[in-house]
């Protein structure tokens, strides 16, 4: 349990273009398996929140908006993948990764999207245990399958939240900026 004077040294906000240098300082080796990820950036094609613990960034959490997904009905569901939740070593079991994932949630709730889901290797116990082991904002991520030595886990925000009629959701919501 974190303790309420580390709570207030965290601070959360979406990263911008001159957070480049940082999150590669932060979390290179990971940020390079994420494919084109300076350009998709710098084109603002990924949606990133950095989390500081006073001021040293202290992680990061990369998303894209991939809402091109059809559901069985034949609607287009707007979706978010998170590619990556890193938390630098020495930062780790502060609450600071619950904190990035809470309010990650939170904004994509609130821009409308229905899902949220992540892809973790199968051979990623940590990763996989947090996801599926921890309640975000009240909700759990669920197993939805496996595809090429992955897991895939999501949250079903609309269905989770209660929302049943997508006309309350504004068409200029989609927009990740």
């Amino acid at each position: 349990m974190e303790n309420q004077s580390n709570f207030r040294k965290i601070t959360i906000k979406i990263a911008e273009k001159e957070n480049f240098f940082d999150l590669n300082l932060c979390a290179k080796e990971f940020i390079d398996l994420i494919d084109n990820f300076k350009s998709k950036f710098l084109n603002q094609q990924y949606f990133i929140l950095v989390a500081y613990y006073e001021n040293i960034l202290a992680a990061i959490l990369v998303a894209e908006d991939k809402s091109k997904r059809i559901d069985s009905l034949e609607k287009i569901l707007p979706s978010i993948c998170l590619h990556l939740l890193y938390v630098n070593p020495n930062y780790r079991n502060s609450g600071i990764g619950k904190r990035l994932v809470n309010t990650f949630i939170m904004i994509t709730k609130n821009r409308g999207y229905a899902t949220v889901y992540v892809k973790l290797p199968n051979k990623y116990k940590k990763g996989i245990s947090f996801f599926l082991n921890n309640e975000f904002l009240g909700l759990k991520f669920r197993q939805k399958g496996k595809k090429d030595n992955r897991i895939v886990l999501e949250i079903h925000l609309w269905e989770d939240f209660g929302i049943r009629d997508c006309q309350i959701i504004r068409l200029d919501s989609f927009a990740l900026y």
